[in-house]
């Protein structure tokens, strides 16, 4: 109570000394206090309405009427006054009568230190009652003011619980969701949000009751007791208790469904515009089929806000369309409609129907149609309604533009005139484009075979250069005659000829594929711009790719006829760096190999030396592999801390009768272009399972063998059978055997290698990762492959005592094999300072010259000796 307050004092006292010293001690104590002293019960009644008292203050003894008449007179007339008795004769038990009737304390007047706290409690009680009734009376007004609102407006008013259950809710909700509030109230609000939007309005609740947040401007998806969907505006705000935690939620909902249609209406038709200019531009500046077709359907898709669209082919005739190009949410549905119609004639869905009637056929409500063939299929992929529209052109159906929608009844009149619209223009582009394609053909085309002609293949050869130019690489230009064609020409006729060059085309065509560009020049001449030139392999990819197919035998007429081919090669930039250059100079060298042996020959005379020089080195490997002139040499890997030998590596020698020693730099590359690695690889680890049993039958204590594994061997399907078959009944562990790969290897179709390797592992073999930190594996693969080593490449270990880079990168591998807990061992270590730095940053093993150079079987099986 603020003591500033002033207070109206009534005393009931017949001994006005007793009332002015009780008025004194208030005043003592800072009380502002005014004063009425009465003693009889008519100047009592009368102060009661007149002086209308804050305090009352009654001797209990009065020689009129005692204290319990005055406290029962002020009950009736004043009963929210505080009344306090101040008496000397009053005892216990009628004090406690006195409070129970309404008192609110009592004090003895020899006792008047307690008559202020007395005074000042029942003041402030008396202060809360009336505060307690003034709220009281305005949360009733409040809440008539809020039923009355409630009961007007056209906006739902709702609230809920913090479990979401509703409370209350005004009578708008019948007119907007078709129930009565008593129909709702104890209900979960998340039972009528629509199943697709259930989650997120759960989710919704969840996060903003832990934020302690309201929202404004949420929309939400409702059902309808009558079925159906509405959509409603909702603004919401928390319920808070005295603690400040969210007991439950008050919001108000305005129904947006009609404004919505209009809106999505509205938008539809901007997207189909829209679809409508974007095609429209396409089919201006585009002028390829497939293309002009892929883009329509980007543009449907992308602008269109199609769930998928897709266009197909018609053959003349056909009741079904053949898909060609799509875009959107396809994930396998064409192949299953292609799969089921295989084997029909006719199409029994949209496509069909349109087909048959020559005009567009529309599903608005795929779930509801009791005649749609694939309906589940389309569903599973959000497809609810299907438009199938004919692509005319001369009153004949040529394509099929078929487009699906998320929303049912999507389609309507005014959609549909806009995609008739459109069809009509694409069915224009592709007149245009058929009559302009048979043009261009006939310009850039040879009619006979199909390939391109020498003004294409000029054009193309141009195009080429550029990139090649631009990225320093080798391009060839290839001029191919076919030998004996006047011949064949002169005797079986023209019919035969012409067989021919078209056979020859096709064998060309299909074997360079997209690797390269093929053309007939004119006559018995064809063309090849390869524009990536395979490099070390280009003689065998000649062989394999023109020379082998064009001389294969072919039957014309009944008649096996042979025709053999004289190649001229030029290359960029070596030979010529423009097109008529390069051309004029693979005319050149083909005019050589026709007075030549050779089926082709290059401009250069340094690369014909060189294709001679590899042509007879394989030679001499195929023979070496029939002689068994290839050896096995052993590298040891020693522990860093003991020096001890912890295992070998197997390294291929190869003693060629004529040249001696050839380093595997010079013939391994080859082996793996002629294929020849897959044999020799499996020589090599029958090999050094016999040197390992030889070792061991002598007495020897012999460490791990490594062998190397090339790529060509990793892709071969038996790889796993050919390397346990190589070890015979010993599995991998006791045989003493590991494997070697490349970061390369694992990097390329992953998932099969790894399998492969995990079999070997199973089969006790263990798997080391040459020349680590060379290749362009990610750390996610290196984590998940069933390595049990890593070999730092010789580059970094000899760079790691000059260059900080080089060390960085060691000491990354060592860290990075720690934290996977696998070996790690250094390769090339030539010098103490390497080994020394090696040690320090934990590196496990090493091999290289500093500990022995590879020796034969017979000289490591006296260093083992010795050793052990």
């Amino acid at each position: 109570m603020s003591a500033r307050r002033p207070v109206k004092v009534l005393l009931v006292e017949d001994v006005a000394e007793d009332a002015e010293l009780l008025l004194r001690e208030m005043r003592l104590h800072g009380l502002d206090v005014t004063g009425r002293r009465v003693d009889t019960a008519a100047e009592y009644e009368s102060a009661l309405a007149s002086f209308a008292p804050d305090l009352i203050l009654s001797d209990y003894t009065l020689p009129g009427f005692d204290g319990i008449e005055v406290l029962q007179i002020a009950r009736l007339q004043r009963p929210d006054t505080p009344f306090i008795f101040v008496s000397g004769t009053i005892g216990e038990e009628r004090a406690i009568q006195a409070l129970k009737q309404g008192a609110v304390d009592y004090v003895l007047k020899e006792n008047r230190a307690r008559l202020v706290p007395a005074v000042e409690r029942a003041l402030q009680e008396a202060e809360d009652r009336e505060a307690r009734r003034r709220a009281q009376r305005e949360l009733e007004a409040s809440e008539e003011r809020f039923r009355s609102i409630a009961e007007a407006t056209q906006e739902w008013i709702w609230e809920v619980d913090a479990d979401g259950l509703y409370t209350f809710c005004s009578v708008a909700v019948e007119v907007i969701l078709g129930y009565v509030p008593e129909q709702l109230i104890g209900k979960s609000c998340l039972d009528f949000v629509a199943p697709s939007a259930r989650q997120n309005m759960a989710d919704l609740l969840h996060s903003e009751i832990s934020e302690k947040r309201g929202w404004r401007g949420l929309e939400l998806h409702l059902q309808h007791a009558a079925g159906g969907i509405r959509w409603l505006d909702s603004n919401a705000l928390p319920l808070l208790d005295s603690s400040g935690k969210v007991v439950g939620y008050r919001g108000v909902a305005r129904d947006i469904t009609d404004h919505r249609s209009q809106q999505e209406r509205i938008a539809r038709l901007s997207r189909i515009q829209a679809v409508l200019s974007g095609i429209n531009s396409a089919i201006v500046r585009i002028r390829e089929r497939r293309e002009l077709l892929r883009e329509t359907c980007r543009i449907a898709v992308e602008q269109g806000g199609f769930r998928m669209a897709w266009i197909g082919l018609v053959e003349p005739g056909a009741m079904k369309a053949t898909p060609l190009v799509c875009e959107g949410f396809e994930n396998g549905y064409l192949r299953e409609i292609s799969a089921a119609l295989e084997n029909r004639d006719e199409d029994p869905g949209p496509v069909g129907w349109a087909l048959r009637q020559k005009k567009m056929v529309v599903v608005n409500d795929i779930e509801a149609s009791s005649q749609y063939l694939f309906k589940q299929q389309a569903l599973a992929r959000g497809f609810r309604s299907q438009m199938a529209m004919p692509l005319m052109v001369e009153e004949r159906a040529v394509g099929m533009l078929v487009l699906y929608a998320a929303e049912a009844g999507f389609f309507d009149h005014e959609e549909l005139k806009l995609l008739k619209d459109l069809a009509s223009d694409i069915s224009f582009a592709l007149d245009y484009m058929g009559k302009e394609e048979k043009l261009t053909y006939v310009s850039y085309y040879d009619t006979l075979t199909g390939l391109a002609n020498r003004q294409l293949f000029f054009d193309r050869l141009a195009h080429a250069l550029r990139p090649a130019r631009a990225e320093s690489r080798q391009l060839a230009v290839m001029i191919i005659e076919l030998q004996r064609f006047k011949r064949i020409n002169d005797t079986l006729g023209r019919h035969a000829g012409d067989q021919v060059l078209k056979e020859a085309a096709t064998r060309l065509q299909r074997t360079v594929g997209d690797a390269a560009t093929p053309a007939r020049l004119g006559g018995d001449r064809f063309a090849v711009v390869v524009p990536n030139l395979p490099g070390t392999s280009m003689v065998r990819w000649i062989d394999e790719w023109i020379v082998g197919p064009l001389t294969e035998p072919l039957m014309i007429d009944e008649i096996e006829l042979r025709t053999t081919v004289k190649v001229g090669i030029a290359v960029f930039p070596a030979d010529a760096e423009t097109a008529e250059s390069l051309f004029v100079n693979a005319e050149a060298a083909l005019k050589r190999a026709k007075d030549a042996a050779e089926a082709y020959l290059f401009y250069s005379p340094e690369m014909n030396a060189r294709v001679a020089q590899r042509l007879h080195l394989e030679s001499r490997l195929r023979r070496a592999v029939t002689d068994k002139e290839f050896a096995l040499h052993y590298q040891t890997k020693v522990d860093l801390g003991t020096r001890r030998v912890r295992g070998l590596e197997a390294l291929i020698r190869w003693n060629d009768p004529e040249f001696g020693l050839v380093s595997p730099l010079d013939f391994v590359p080859l082996l793996e272009e002629s294929g020849l690695i897959v044999p020799v690889g499996r020589w090599v680890f029958e090999q050094a399972v016999a040197d390992i049993e030889r070792w061991r039958s002598l007495g020897i204590e012999v460490p791990r063998v490594a062998v190397n594994v090339s790529e060509v061997q990793l892709r071969q399907p038996n790889f796993v059978a050919t390397v346990l078959g190589a070890l015979g009944s010993r599995p991998g562990y006791a045989a003493g055997i590991d494997v070697e790969i490349t970061e390369t290897m694992v990097a390329q179709n992953t998932g099969a290698n790894v399998q492969k390797l995990l079999r070997l592992r199973e089969a006790g073999l263990r798997i080391f990762m040459d020349d680590f930190g060379t290749g362009y594996s990610g750390l996610s693969q290196i984590a998940h492959l069933p390595l049990d080593a890593l070999k730092i490449d010789r580059a970094f270990v000899a760079g790691m005592t000059i260059s900080s880079e080089h060390m960085a990168i060691v000491s990354t591998i060592i860290n990075l094999s720690r934290a996977l807990r696998i070996c790690v061992v250094a390769e090339g270590v030539e010098t103490e300072e390497q080994a020394e730095r090696l040690h320090a940053l934990g590196c496990d093993e090493a091999q290289g010259y500093l500990f022995g150079r590879p020796l034969p079987a017979e000289e490591i099986a006296k260093l083992l000796a010795l050793l052990h």
